[in-house]
C-alpha cells in the first residue's frame, strides 16, 4: 500500500503541477500573470482531491492484503509522525507560497531585496522547520505504546 500511495502521489503531482507550470510559462511569455493565483488554487485543489480519491480507492481495494510494519511499534510511530511532520512542512510552504502569490496579485510589496526582509524571510522558514520538528517529536511520543 505504501508503494502504491507513493506512485499515486508521484503521478498526480507530476500531472497536475506539470500542467500548472506549463500554464505559468505561457503566462510569463504572454506577460499576463493576473489570473495565476486562481490557477494555483485550482491546481492545489485538484492535486489534493485526486490524490485523496485515488489513495482511498486503492486502500479500499487492497485493504485485506495490507500488513503492519514488522519492525516494531517504535518504528511505526516514527514513520507516522514523520509523515505528519512532512505534511505540515508542505502545508506551511504552500501557505507561504499563497501569501507571496496574493501579495504579488494585489500589488503589495514585501521588498525582499532589503536585508531586514531577507532576515525575516529566513526566520519564517526556520520557524517552519522548528514547528515541524516539534510536531514530529510530539506525535512520536504520543504514538509510542504505553509500557
Amino acid at each position: 500500500m505504501r508503494r502504491t500511495h507513493l506512485w499515486i502521489s508521484l503521478l498526480v503531482g507530476a500531472g497536475v503541477w506539470g500542467a500548472y507550470f506549463l500554464h505559468f510559462i505561457q503566462a510569463v511569455r504572454a506577460d499576463d500573470l493576473s489570473g495565476l493565483i486562481w490557477w494555483f488554487l485550482a491546481a492545489l485543489i485538484v492535486a489534493v482531491g485526486l490524490e485523496a480519491a485515488a489513495t482511498g480507492v486503492v486502500a479500499r481495494l487492497f485493504r485485506l492484503r495490507a500488513t503492519a510494519l514488522d519492525d516494531g511499534p517504535s518504528l511505526n510511530a516514527a514513520l507516522k509522525a514523520g509523515h505528519v511532520a512532512l505534511m505540515l512542512v508542505v502545508v506551511l510552504l504552500l501557505g507561504l507560497s499563497l501569501i507571496l502569490a496574493l501579495a504579488s496579485r494585489f500589488g503589495w510589496s514585501l521588498d525582499l531585496s532589503t536585508a531586514r526582509m531577507q532576515a525575516i524571510a529566513a526566520h519564517v522558514l526556520l520557524g517552519m522547520v522548528v514547528v515541524a520538528e516539534l510536531v514530529r517529536a510530539a506525535f512520536t511520543l504520543a504514538l509510542l505504546p504505553r509500557r
